[in-house]
């Protein structure tokens, strides 16, 4: 519709010319009229970028020489776009036809809310990384999506959600700054949600709104784990009151020298030697925010609490079906 506001989606890619007809081909079935598509190349060596120049000319192409990282390449794409609500994709993501207008209608309907992201199902239909809401399991027909069952509510608070399909506000954006750029991949996601919370905006979880997304399917896994150390503790660092931060670190810094011992990965000290040099840095960011802080800490901690158990009795299901 004319009178809808624009939705500026924004593809970030690395090396993925295997993933896209898959993804053009759910895209186009979106039932959403008012919507751009912008691609961010983080200098794939795959003929990606000459693909999408070729065979998607509705998609408007940056091509980056080098690769920035997702974070900052989402930030890119998000000072090229033109709309009021921004979402943030990964090339193996699979939408469902109505994704998006759901989305938008429950962005509508909720002014407070500054990020929502669809529920995230695997290819086989079970969810990934939220709570049981009484969704069960589905099947591998993208597009018969699953129905929430009428006891469920349609969207719920949240501590964060992934950033596979991450619908942003661009009121709560341009507040919020963006992604961290000091983030190359792995809790930026997070960081913005937590950041969020803390300056009044609401993160919701939609349940009617659905994607499938193969998880670890854009990066790769254990030689990340450096990263996303040092992303977690910065993270924490940053937002997080001195009450959770100083026993995360702890626990954090425990699990790395244990990682150290046993798999002889002593490249994880770099996490914490790069936070080190970064603190003062960090420390500014943490007294800049909590200046501006609207939202209650001991909030966010309690739906933090929330998420992990989630979480973890999520994974003691799918060990036990395994």
């Amino acid at each position: 519709m004319a009178d809808e506001p624009l939705i500026s989606l924004i593809l970030i890619t690395y090396n993925s010319a295997a993933q896209l007809p898959d993804f053009f081909a759910a895209i186009q079935n979106t039932r959403a009229a008012n919507y751009e598509l912008l691609v961010v190349d983080n200098a794939s060596a795959d003929g990606t970028p000459q693909m999408v120049a070729q065979r998607y000319p509705q998609a408007r192409l940056l091509a980056n020489a080098e690769n920035v990282g997702f974070g900052q390449a989402c930030n890119q794409g998000a000072r090229a776009a033109r709309g009021e609500l921004l979402v943030f994709l990964n090339p193996d993501v699979i939408v469902t036809p109505d994704w998006l207008a759901i989305l938008a209608r429950h962005m509508r309907a909720h002014p407070d809310a500054g990020i929502i992201c669809p529920t995230t199902l695997d290819p086989n239909g079970e969810r990934l990384g939220s709570g049981d809401w009484g969704l069960g399991r589905g099947n591998k027909d993208h597009s018969q999506p699953l129905i929430p069952s009428p006891q469920s509510p349609a969207v719920a608070d949240t501590a964060a959600v992934p950033g596979c399909a991450l619908m942003v506000r661009r009121a709560a954006w341009d507040q919020l700054g963006g992604f961290d750029e000091r983030f190359f991949l792995y809790w930026e996601d997070t960081e913005l949600c937590w950041r969020a919370w803390l300056l009044g905006w609401r993160v919701l979880e939609d349940f009617e709104a659905q994607v499938y997304h193969e998880r670890g399917g854009s990066a790769g896994n254990r030689r990340w784990d450096a990263e996303r150390t040092k992303n977690a503790l910065r993270t924490y660092l940053k937002l997080m009151r001195w009450r959770r931060t100083l026993p995360f670190a702890a626990t954090l810094l425990a699990k790395t020298l244990a990682k150290i011992a046993i798999r002889r990965e002593p490249q994880l000290l770099a996490a914490w030697g790069w936070n080190w040099r970064h603190l003062g840095e960090t420390l500014a960011w943490r007294r800049q925010l909590a200046a501006a802080r609207r939202g209650e800490a001991a909030e966010l901690e309690r739906m933090i609490a929330i998420h992990e158990r989630r979480g973890r009795r999520e994974r003691r299901q799918r060990r036990r079906r395994q």
